[in-house]
């Protein structure tokens, strides 16, 4: 078991056959950040979206997780359906914690698809979430899942409807849990030669209207064999509030590395 994960990692699988196609989402969210992407995917993959620890229907993180112990979590659910290779998405804490992943094994990574994310050598923001937590509690979570859209997609009653969706599977545990990996996030950032360990086929996918847009175009320039694709207005939770865009930038990825069975993109 990965340190300070009391238990194994929730997840849901779509698809039964195929390529393990696993899923990682941003805090304070939880697996259903991906439900557009693993019902599409899920006709060709085996698409497994997790619960990261503290976080949906998993075990509450303890206190001194950090992202790596995240990582060790996740590959203990791949390892579940293969030994060999898969195909890896992950949105903002889940960026860091699929980037960790691909930095460990980057022979089982055949593509990255990471969104919500940059270069970000400063980790005050995390902070700052973290001391909200603990002195605002639970109540911050809803207005944290609404801050992830655009400020017009926050006005839409399903973005909301999913904002309350993730509230509901709230526990006394899981404030002490963001906090635990807020306080992860924030610690030291990886030294720029982490980046270049990161040699498999990455595709970095930002909305315009994202607060770390600028940040994922200095990213790309970190990570040597990763494209940056933009998609205009769209906030931080880009494969939610434009999934037909997060997905084709996927699939156009997929597509030059001949591991999409699907129509080729246009």
């Amino acid at each position: 078991m990965a340190r300070h994960i009391p238990g194994p990692l929730f997840f849901d699988q779509h698809g039964t056959q195929g390529l393990p196609m696993l899923f990682l989402h941003s805090t304070p969210d939880d697996h259903r950040l991906w439900m557009y992407q693993t019902a599409r995917f899920s006709s060709y993959f085996r698409t497994v979206a997790l619960d990261m620890a503290g976080y949906g229907k998993s075990a509450p993180a303890q206190k001194g997780l950090t992202v790596g112990d995240q990582a060790d979590a996740a590959w203990e659910v791949a390892d579940q359906f293969t030994n060999g290779p898969i195909i890896l998405h992950g949105n903002s804490m889940g960026s860091m914690i699929a980037m960790q992943m691909a930095s460990k094994h980057p022979e089982r990574v055949l593509a990255l698809i990471i969104s919500g994310t940059g270069y970000l050598p400063q980790r005050d923001a995390m902070k700052v979430w973290a001391k909200r937590y603990a002195e605002e509690g639970l109540d911050l979570r809803y207005k944290q899942c609404l801050d992830h859209f655009s400020p017009a997609a926050q006005k839409l009653p399903h973005v909301q409807y999913y904002a309350k969706m993730i509230c509901e599977m709230n526990t006394p545990a899981t404030v002490g849990s963001i906090i635990a990996m807020n306080e992860a996030l924030s610690a030291e950032a990886e030294p720029d030669s982490f980046f270049d360990t990161l040699t498999m086929p990455t595709v970095i996918i930002s909305g315009t209207a994202d607060r770390n847009h600028a940040a994922a175009v200095e990213l790309q320039k970190h990570i040597k064999t990763s494209t940056l694709k933009e998609v205009e207005g769209a906030g931080h939770a880009v494969m939610q509030e434009a999934p037909w865009a997060y997905d084709q930038y996927t699939i156009e990825l997929l597509s030059k590395l001949g591991l999409w069975p699907g129509e080729q993109p246009r």
